[in-house]
């Protein structure tokens, strides 16, 4: 009989019916647990390896999905820990033992050759002290164990379902990642109590072993998986077995554009509670519109899990308003039978009343606890945060607490540079602040669930999130209509689902990315239909003709700003969402304002999510192998990797796409950038719309807030720069909606002929958890009229750069100039041009201010990533399309010969790239300064840039300047930079991008001031139009493809000499990496001629204030 028995089980182990081997397994085990457990410990490490390429074996002995929560076994000990407030934090009196920190680690190389067995490994006393230590979380690639593959549409393996075979290339064979650790099990555990071994995500197919006895399988990457551990573990010392997966037959379904990284990377600990207890609760709330939303009710249904104690439990619910006050409370007791069983039960709280709402404005957050009690005593009890609010649609519109609001958005990676996907509490919290500091209130989890820790930050900071599956397939979309992997579709979706259910923050649910459509995608769907009863349930999937089906939103990637205007009314009869735009890689974000204007307006487009928001660049794992720096002493670049940097197939081969993962608005080190400048502007919420006759005219876009509520403004008068007057208004009385008109008190006239600005910036009046007091939301500057009842220019507008700011004066220069051949001579001072007109040397009290023969020259090249051809395909080389206007030198040619001209020497020469043609007027005075009257010429709308490029001398290090700063900006990318003085270095104006690409550029030049450390300075002003940008790296350099080149910028070879970019324009800047617009209309460049006059005046400062 015991054989017989013995069999079966064996054969219920193999076996892939209709209801895929897990539920299968889970019913043999109810009723046979003894020989379950026997058979587990005889077959279960010889069946894995064929599970791994069995898309209908997903999991084994793994518990249902659940919300999060973690059990306490006193209200009391919940309530001292810091982790009640901020759940994100680690819970230090729970009944949970975490098992993070350092792991034995063994590496095999080939699945199938020479991976540790049961007695080396996972039996109860395998001896592995010989091995590694590495630490949990963590990919084993971040610790130099084989090598990170990037992809973004194949996979890392041949496409063959469900097998596994690696291609030929430099990494290895599908490895396995051996762990063990050993844990003292906690005083009172070992008996009357239920153990559950968790595991917040591990890639990609994990099987477990405790002291020696298996205890699951599981696949999904980053959904959690559970094993009850009960019968496993004992008192004292125990240890714990993982082997870990590469690839697996899910690895299909997790073919997303990112670093494909193996091991365990996510937290993993144990939690005990009484072997009857709640497993699961779940949150919903009726809110009535009348009342504004603010009355209601709320149901909490609990799931109670039996073990076969017959006895009755008392569960009990509290609510605790915002501020921890008791706002209700219910007791229900729960019968249960002498069987194991589940039972669900739900206590209603009707009749709530004044709620506070949440919103991403407003993040209010109830606590509900959940009791449970035996014999009146407290036997577990745990919380979670919650909050009370209404999502709905009215006609192509979404609609929270009764107003529209905009989805204001990013997509995420899980990605940190040391860590790999381990992505750590101080990296989420950084991410956070950085997105609500820059107006951003919307996150789409791409394209998988994130921890649950970070759900609870976006339910205590504010943010909205559309949560995603981790299902994408996008080099097979037929996975999606083959029935055999339907189970392992609805498994990743509802698990995400049943987790993440009770999060306020969660307002969208999306099915995958890039998975074309199928009867899969219909199962998920209404699969997320049925388990949200009573709660909003919109599903978002983009991958079927832009959400025609499984959707409830139309949806769709990339489109250029015309496509959206024909979109405004929704797509496919549907609220449009863009869930992905603005790819923003390298240079990038240009024309955003654009789009928002459009969907602003709208009646049908609820919303986007920029492309996206971290560099995924990581650190060399060769240096952290070889325990080298990670960061360069010298220039603190950092050494990140890239998707070229490990594999051979780097040139799109299989969808190895190299530098395409590099598409972040901030960098991986969470820097903020030039790019997020303009991000924040865009979206802010107030609007300074109109500065008429001391009036400003403002709309608050806030849907919940008003601005008497927390606001100040603060204005700044400026003077070329510099600040005359300021103030500021304290109480804005302005509702959510509406445009209001501000008195704003400055006196300075505008009628010296300087260049006068007022500055708005919209601060907090006090500190939040994300932003400290005073700071700014959003600045906008307007030019001030002589005539103050004109209507003032708005600095933010990309056409105020092109406006005339003044005329230069004229010089009265005392002394005599000598002209000797091509050279000119005054008191102080010399130049000389060679024949080609080149400026063979200039001087001024004997110091060098230029680069010998190094220019003028003409320049019209740029190389950034939205340039491109191809689109990242192979081959796609991102230049200019019109080579020759892209020419990085040009031919010289000295026109007419120094000359004296009364009290000055007239000089003229051209630069030429064969077609187009920039003349040069040089006028020279005694006193040393020198004019430089360009006429530009260009032919095409095309062109990417014209200009002219110089070579100051070493030392120049110092730079002030009067323009749009402090970041780089450019013609279609400088609404969120403001006019002003700045000061900086040349070395701090390197923009450190994964791909080295053209830089630096600053937006409507006045002035600009280089000097050195023994008081040399060149002085230089500013008639025209024109942009600047310095550098010690030259143009050569970049001259490479950025997608595949390989480059780095600790790769650059670093001059003494500064190089200098002088542009009437640069075409604007796009989002055209991965579709968008190239460039507007507007911001294509201006054909005929073009002239700017820029004065250079040198001087030697005998004091160190060079500056003044």
């Amino acid at each position: 009989m015991k054989r017989i028995l013995l069999l079966a089980a064996v054969a219920a182990l193999c076996g892939n019916g209709p209801v895929y081997g897990q539920r299968k397994t889970q019913r043999t085990a109810k009723k046979q647990p003894r020989v379950e457990a026997v058979r587990a410990a005889v077959n279960a490490a010889d069946m894995v390896d064929s599970w791994v390429e069995d898309e209908t074996k997903f999991a084994d002995r793994k518990l249902p999905a659940h919300a999060t929560f973690i059990p306490y076994s006193s209200t009391s000990q919940m309530m001292l820990d810091k982790c009640f407030a901020k759940p994100w934090l680690a819970p230090e009196r729970a009944d949970c033992l975490p098992l993070n920190g350092n792991w034995k680690f063994r590496y095999t190389a080939d699945w199938k050759q020479g991976k540790p067995g049961e007695k080396d490994f996972y039996a109860d006393n395998a001896d592995v002290s010989s091995w590694d230590d590495l630490r949990v979380p963590l990919n084993w690639e971040m610790a130099g164990y084989d090598v990170p593959v990037y992809n973004n549409v194949g996979y890392p393996f041949h496409n063959d379902p469900p097998r596994i075979k690696a291609f030929d290339d430099n990494f290895d064979k599908n490895p396995v990642g051996s762990y063990r650790r050993t844990f003292s099990l906690p005083e009172g555990w070992e008996t009357g109590r239920r153990v559950v071994l968790h595991f917040d995500g591990a890639c990609s197919a994990i099987v477990v072993w405790v002291n020696g006895k298996y205890a699951g399988f599981s696949e999904g990457a980053n959904t959690d998986a559970e094993f009850d551990v009960t019968g496993l573990v004992r008192k004292g010392e125990n240890n714990v077995s993982v082997r870990v997966y590469r690839w697996s037959d899910g690895s299909y379904l997790e073919g997303q554009d990112m670093w494909h990284l193996g091991g365990i990377h996510r937290d993993v600990y144990l939690v005990a509670t009484p072997t009857t207890a709640v497993a699961d609760h779940y949150i919903t709330s009726s809110l009535n519109a009348a009342d504004n939303y603010r009355s209601g009710s709320m149901n909490v249904e609990l799931t109670l899990r039996s073990q076969g104690d017959s006895k009755g439990k008392t569960l009990e619910v509290e609510l605790l308003d915002p501020d921890g006050k008791l706002v209700a409370k219910k007791q229900q007791t729960v019968k249960l039978g002498a069987k194991p069983a589940e039972e669900k039960t739900t206590l209603s709280f009707n009749g709530l009343r004044d709620l506070k709402l949440w919103s991403s404005e407003h993040p209010e957050l109830y606590t509900v606890i959940v009791r449970q009690l035996d014999g009146g005593k407290e036997e577990m009890v745990f919380s979670t945060k919650y909050g009370f609010r209404h999502v709905e649609q009215r006609g192509n519109l979404i609609y929270v607490n009764g107003k529209r609001v905009f989805f204001k958005g990013v997509n995420t990676q899980d990605i940190h540079p040391r860590f790999g996907h381990a992505i750590d509490v101080k990296t989420m919290l950084r991410d956070v602040e950085l997105m609500k500091r820059a107006n951003v209130n919307t996150v789409r989890t791409s394209h998988y669930p994130r921890q649950p820790k970070m759900y609870a930050m976006f339910d205590y900071f504010g943010l909205y999130c559309m949560d995603e599956a981790d299902v994408e397939c996008h080099n097979n979309q037929s996975l999606s209509d083959t029935p055999s992997w339907q189970a392992a579709y609805v498994d990743r979706t509802e698990r995400m689902v049943l987790r993440d259910r009770n999060h306020p923050s969660v307002v969208f649910w999306s099915l995958g990315n890039e998975s074309g459509g199928g009867q899969n995608f219909q199962a998920t769907y209404d699969s997320v239909k049925r388990l949200l009863p009573g709660r909003d349930a919109f599903v978002h999937y983009e991958g079927y003709n832009h959400g025609e089906k499984y959707s409830d939103f139309g949806s769709d990637m990339y489109p250029v700003v015309s496509k959206v205007a024909e979109q405004r009314d929704g797509l496919n009869g549907k609220p449009y969402f863009i869930c992905e735009y603005a790819h923003a890689m390298g240079q990038a974000v240009g024309n955003l304002q654009e789009y928002w204007d459009i969907i602003e307006k709208s009646s049908g487009i609820v919303g986007g999510c920029i492309w996206d928001w971290v560099d995924q660049g990581i650190y060399d794992t060769r240096r952290i192998k070889a325990g080298e720096p990670l960061v360069n002493t010298e220039n603190g670049l950092h050494y990140y990797t890239s998707g070229y940097d490990y594999t051979k197939m780097n040139h799109g081969d299989n969808g190895f796409q190299g530098d395409f993962m590099s598409n972040g608005i901030i960098t991986p080190g969470r820097e903020w950038t030039a790019k997020l400048d303009e991000v924040k502007y865009v979206y802010r919420d107030v609007d300074f719309l109109e500065l008429r006759g001391h009036k400003l005219t403002l709309r608050n876009k806030f849907a919940f807030t008003d601005l008497s509520e927390g606001y100040q403004l603060k204005w700044t008068v400026l003077a070329d720069g510099k600040k005359i007057e300021s103030g500021d208004v304290r109480r804005l009385a302005c509702k959510p909606g509406e445009t209001c008109v501000v008195d704003i008190p400055y006196t300075t006239p505008a009628n010296d002929g300087k260049e006068h600005l007022i500055s708005f910036s919209l601060v907090r009046n006090a500190g939040a958890s994300w932003a400290p007091r005073g700071y700014s939301m959003v600045a906008q500057q307007f030019r001030l009229d002589a005539d103050s009842a004109a209507n003032c220019f708005s600095v933010a507008d990309p056409a105020y750069v092109q406006q005339p700011h003044g005329s230069l004066p004229a010089v009265s220069a005392k002394g005599k100039l000598k002209v000797k051949g091509n050279t000119v001579e005054g008191s102080d001072f010399s130049i000389a041009f060679s024949a080609d007109g080149t400026v063979k040397e200039w001087k001024y009290k004997g110091h060098e201010l230029v680069v010998p023969e190094a220019g003028p020259d003409f320049n019209g090249f740029r190389r950034i990533a939205n340039d491109n051809i191809s689109l990242g395909a192979t081959g796609g080389v991102a230049e200019n399309d019109n080579k020759e206007e892209g020419a990085l030198t040009g031919t010289k040619t000295l026109v007419k010969a120094p000359k004296k001209q009364g009290d000055k020497v007239l000089v003229e020469t051209s630069v030429s790239n064969g077609k187009d043609t920039h003349d040069i007027l040089y006028t020279i005075y005694a006193d040393g300064t020198v004019d430089m009257r360009v006429k530009f010429c260009n032919s095409s709308e095309e062109t990417r840039r014209v200009g002219l490029t110089m070579q100051f001398a070493p030392g120049f290090e110092r730079v002030r300047y009067y323009a749009k700063g402090p970041r780089s900006n450019y013609i279609d990318r400088q609404r969120g930079s403001l006019l002003g003085w700045y000061t900086t270095t040349v070395d701090r104006m390197f923009e450190e991008q994964s791909a080295p690409q053209t830089m630096g550029d600053r937006q409507g030049l006045r002035r600009l001031i280089l000097s050195s450390a023994d008081g040399l300075k060149l002085d230089m002003s500013v008639e025209g139009q024109l942009s600047f940008s310095l550098s010690h790296y030259d143009d050569k350099q970049f001259n490479y493809d950025v997608f595949y080149g390989g480059k780095h910028p600790y790769d650059l070879t670093r001059s003494s000499q500064v190089f200098a970019h002088f542009d009437f324009w640069q075409r604007g800047i796009g989002n055209h990496s991965c579709g968008g617009d190239s460039c507007l209309p507007q911001y294509k460049t201006p054909t005929g001629e073009h002239v700017v006059t820029m004065r250079f005046a040198p001087s030697l400062a005998t004091s160190k204030k060079v500056f003044e």
